[in-house]
């Protein structure tokens, strides 16, 4: 039997709540000379390391730098990590990448606590892509509302969808952890991702698309999803 009583339905929502960390993009500026999170610009790393490429040399872009102790309380891949740096091809336009150190499509390079880093050198012939310093923030984060077309009367449903005021959002954008933001497929449940990656101000993956990524054994897996 469906549930057909709005307050009952909301309660059901509310119940769902879990923490997500949201990533906001913030307006260009000159990039700090300490490591931040953020998009574009210089991303950090070893002294002598080289700026990734793609098979064919193309240099990647600087896609998003994840500065783990200013996420207070994440784990997974960020627990015990200084910082992890996600590269791309800007022309990129698979459905699933796993990720290389050094060169691919697809760049992950994660660093300890200890490890010294330092801005890494671009080659000449990379794009320049404005640095956006990426503010985290804590957040209560529930599904999508389209989770309960199965468990809602349309009447309830509708209505829950309707309410532009309603405070259980499914967060986008730049997210750790939370509800995993649905676009055509299925609601995920946490823990499906470690990081999704909505569209940013230097790369956007076809109409509106996401970019969801694990963590397992040692390489990262992306993999995209649009309208």
């Amino acid at each position: 039997m469906k549930i057909s009583d709005i307050e009952t339905a909301r309660a059901v929502i509310a119940h769902e709540a879990v923490d997500c960390f949201l990533g906001n993009e913030e307006s260009p500026a000159p990039q700090p000379s300490h490591l931040v999170s953020g998009t574009g610009g210089v991303f950090w790393g070893k002294s002598g390391e080289s700026w990734p490429t793609t098979a064919a040399g193309q240099p990647l872009m600087p896609w998003l730098q994840v500065v783990c102790a200013e996420i207070k309380g994440a784990g997974g891949p960020f627990h015990r990590r200084q910082t992890i740096c996600f590269f791309l091809n800007p022309e990129f336009h698979g459905a699933e990448a796993v990720s290389d150190h050094n060169v691919g499509d697809f760049v992950v390079r994660e660093y300890l606590r200890d490890d010294r880093l330092e801005p890494l050198r671009m080659p000449a012939d990379a794009k320049s892509y404005d640095f956006r310093a990426v503010k985290w923030r804590k957040h209560s984060d529930y599904p999508s509302i389209s989770k309960y077309d199965e468990l809602f009367d349309d009447t309830v449903y509708s209505a829950l969808c309707d309410d532009e005021r309603l405070e259980f959002v499914n967060r986008s954008g730049i997210k750790i952890g939370g509800w995993p933001t649905p676009i055509q497929s299925s609601q995920q449940y946490p823990g499906a991702f470690d990081l999704q990656i909505d569209m940013t101000e230097n790369y956007s993956y076809g109409d509106s698309g996401i970019g969801y990524l694990s963590a397992n054994d040692g390489k990262w897996y992306l993999m995209f999803d649009c309208c």
